[in-house]
């Protein structure tokens, strides 16, 4: 499997050196995106990758707003409409851009824990820790397993369960010290976890602002994605 990082900053970051929450995911057969924030749309199209399968981690705007503009630029394209699988709550968001002149349309897909079958990758999901409902995922091709965590705070007991066997960890790091107030991962909490994490790890969702002091807790240890990263499987 192939991840190319579409969009890696987080919510707080504060220019265009890292876009939104975005990751486009291709086993050379079929291809899915992992949310999509403002900005992972206009990677979609500077990196030239498509899917019509979206599974969106949570409602919080970083995580799926950049979207709608996706949906109209496949309108323009003539493309079929995007599936669109989520916590509940985007089929109101969707229905609210429509009422008011949008000619944008998805298949939505909601679940408290969405899953599919996309191909031969199984992309599963199970409760997150964050602010508001979210999920993290679980990409599985038969062979090697990932999860995406999306947003939350850890320790988060299913998250934890999942990471125990998976070969590859998309974690977020939302600060340097302490965001558990906001739901969120710290830099220094995901150095403490490593020891018992036996996957390879890469970290996203990294403010701009605080990039070089996440950097500096960082080191060597792991590896932390920017936008335009590949890694595969």
């Amino acid at each position: 499997m192939r991840f190319l990082f579409l969009g890696t900053g987080s919510g707080s970051s504060r220019d265009s050196r890292r876009f939104k929450a975005g990751i486009h995911v291709d086993d050379g057969y079929n291809s899915v995106f992992l949310d999509m924030g403002p900005g992972a749309n206009l990677r979609v199209e500077d990196y030239h990758v498509k899917a019509d399968h979206v599974f969106f981690t949570h409602l919080h705007i970083d995580h799926f707003d950049g979207v709608f503009d996706y949906m109209v630029s496949r309108k323009v394209q003539g493309m079929k409409d995007l599936t669109v699988h989520s916590p509940p709550g985007f089929q109101r968001v969707l229905s609210s851009f429509r009422e008011i002149g949008n000619q944008v349309d998805a298949n939505v897909e909601e679940s408290d824990l969405p899953r599919a079958k996309v191909g031969e990758m199984e992309i599963y999901s199970v409760k997150a820790c964050h602010a508001i409902y979210a999920v993290s995922y679980v990409v599985t091709d038969g062979e090697k397993k990932v999860v995406y965590t999306g947003d939350t705070s850890e320790p988060c007991e299913d998250v934890i369960r999942e990471i125990h066997d998976a070969d590859l960890v998309i974690h977020e790091a939302s600060c340097v010290d302490n965001c558990k107030q906001f739901g969120h991962t710290s830099a220094k909490e995901i150095i403490s976890m490593t020891n018992d994490i036996k996957a390879k790890v890469i970290l996203t969702h990294i403010p701009t602002h605080l990039e070089k002091e996440i950097y500096e807790v960082i080191g060597n240890k792991l590896l932390i994605a920017r936008d335009g990263t590949v890694f595969e499987l």
